[in-house]
């Protein structure tokens, strides 16, 4: 199956990326890089990407994920390979030791799936330790494109739930992400996952998979599940969730590291305007040094 035959089982298809960044409605929800000819870009309205989202086509991912030992994230593991094997999903998930800060330890992450991703015979995708699976994501079974994760606002990459497909770009990206994050172990492991697909788009004919934060169930009181249970997902409202993320990390900083925020850390807040700008209307003659990425303190 290409990228365009899994579109095309929702009724959505490929255009060309001016007509795709001019259409109304709807977002970008994939992305075909052409080096050297026109891009290619998928523009879905809600009720069709929730169509996307339904139907699974082939063999789930090996999921990936770590955890530090001996502090609660190992409980937060255990839970989420409890909710993986509740659903027949096969895993892979470690313990790791700490390097001493909350940033350092995600910094581990590329690492992690890298080795998890060359030692497996099937694609493979990231989630988060302080996650769970709440139905099976048919969206990650049989997907063909090389890579797949949350964008939103056009520029802003989520790495808590990362599909990596068997091909020489994923590859690649991963190949990019590892250095990046060796080099530059201040920064957060998901502006580095934006530069590598970045850098690596730039020079490669990628094909990208942008999933919809409406995938993850995020915290929340009970009513407004129970609200859109019934008012919302009968009607394709609302993408009904897949993923619990129960976003841990925010309480249990201080656990792993000093909670407050280091002087030299860099995250998603620190993008440039002009890096934002070029991630939204996939302009690749953006300079692709991090000094252009994000902004230095003081």
């Amino acid at each position: 199956m290409t990228p365009s035959d899994y579109l095309a089982g929702a009724g959505l298809s490929f255009r060309p990326l001016a007509e795709a960044l001019a259409a109304p409605g709807g977002r970008i929800v994939a992305h075909m890089r052409r080096p050297g000819a026109t891009d290619f870009a998928c523009v879905a309205a809600l009720h069709d990407e929730i169509a996307l989202y339904e139907t699974a086509r082939g063999e789930p991912p090996l999921f990936v994920s770590y955890y530090t030992a001996d502090t609660p994230y190992e409980a937060l593991a255990a839970d989420l390979r409890a909710s993986l094997d509740r659903h027949g999903l096969p895993h892979r998930i470690e313990p790791v030791a700490s390097r001493g800060s909350w940033v350092a330890n995600t910094g581990l992450k590329a690492r992690v799936i890298e080795t998890a991703w060359r030692e497996s015979d099937r694609p493979v995708c990231w989630i988060d330790a302080d996650a769970a699976i709440l139905r099976p994501p048919t969206f990650l079974m049989g997907n063909p494109f090389d890579v797949a994760f949350v964008r939103r606002k056009g520029w802003e990459d989520l790495s808590g739930l990362i599909f990596l497909n068997r091909s020489e770009k994923a590859e690649k990206l991963l190949s990019e992400w590892v250095h990046l994050c060796a080099e530059h172990p201040n920064v957060w492991d998901q502006v580095l996952l934006s530069l590598s697909w970045f850098r690596t788009a730039r020079a490669t004919g990628m094909a990208s998979q942008w999933l919809n934060g409406g995938v993850f169930r995020f915290p929340r009181p009970k009513v407004r599940d129970l609200r859109d249970s019934i008012l919302h997902y009968p009607f394709r409202r609302k993408i009904r969730p897949f993923i619990d993320q129960k976003q841990a990390s925010r309480a249990l900083k201080a656990y792993v590291g000093a909670s407050a925020r280091r002087p030299d850390e860099l995250g998603s807040d620190d993008l440039t305007e002009g890096y934002r700008a070029a991630l939204a209307s996939y302009d690749f003659r953006y300079d692709a040094d991090l000094g252009a990425v994000v902004r230095r303190p003081g």
